[in-house]
């Protein structure tokens, strides 16, 4: 995201103002950080797949997609599995019911694509066994007992979160190279090796805007900040070649 200060511009415009501790009237300081819809693509491009969206279930708007199967040769079915649902949203899970006359291939194709974490199939079968089956979005088909189906499907969404997180953290450490360096002649910056297109470059930086403007127009990219874990050990600053233990990402801004 990218942090704008605007300072009491549109205070004075729409007359926004406080008392401050001297009691006298101020006009507020407003900012924004332009980021809710960076975050939605953040979340679409690094959790997505081929087959459509994987939200994350802290976040799914729906967590669990109850799907009827052959309910027109059960009564018995649709009341279950709105028993089932009402335990379900009891229990604290976001849950939503497909009663539609469709294939079951089509619905599992509907919220796939749609990223529901967990698709869970009720059919009369299901009902004599006293089970249901359990799809995760991110892979993976169980059979499970209905008995303790809430705490089973908080372990599953568990199970998703863990995965999504994982599958991030490698991906986004695939991404990240090491900066191979800059140097000096005659007043002319060059990289000490061709950079790749793609790809996130770390590297050590504690210069000033001059330093940074240094090292954007030599590469291209743009220094996205401090990263929240510095190095644990000081190394040269990519530039003024002072140690320092500031980690910085440098990267194409679009």
């Amino acid at each position: 995201a990218t942090y704008h200060h605007y300072r009491d511009q549109w205070a004075r415009a729409f007359n926004l103002t406080y008392e401050d501790r001297n009691g006298e009237t101020q006009f507020c300081h407003q900012t924004t950080f332009g980021m809710s819809e960076r975050l939605l693509g953040a979340i679409v491009g690094m959790h997505g797949d081929d087959s459509g969206l994987i939200m994350p279930p802290s976040i799914a708007p729906i967590q669990v997609i109850l799907m009827p199967v052959a309910a027109h040769s059960d009564e018995n079915v649709i009341p279950r599995v709105e028993a089932l649902a009402s335990q379900l949203q009891d229990s604290g899970f976001r849950v939503q019911v497909d009663a539609r006359d469709l294939r079951p291939g089509t619905k599992h194709y509907d919220w796939e694509i749609k990223g529901v974490p967990i698709r869970l199939e009720i059919g009369p079968r299901d009902l004599a066994s006293s089970q249901c089956t359990i799809t995760l979005r991110t892979g993976g088909k169980i059979e499970s007992p209905l008995e303790g189906i809430s705490s089973t499907i908080r372990q599953y969404l568990d199970s998703v979160s863990d995965e999504l997180r994982s599958r991030a953290h490698a991906h986004a450490s695939e991404l990240i190279r090491t900066f191979p360096g800059l140097s000096q002649t005659a007043d002319i910056w060059k990289l000490d090796a061709a950079l790749e297109e793609g790809f996130v470059y770390e590297l050590a930086f504690d210069g000033n805007d001059a330093d940074a403007e240094v090292l954007e127009k030599a590469t291209g990219l743009t220094l996205l900040g401090d990263c929240v874990q510095p190095y644990p050990e000081p190394i040269p600053c990519a530039v003024t070649g002072k140690l320092t233990t500031r980690r910085h990402h440098l990267a194409r801004m679009y």
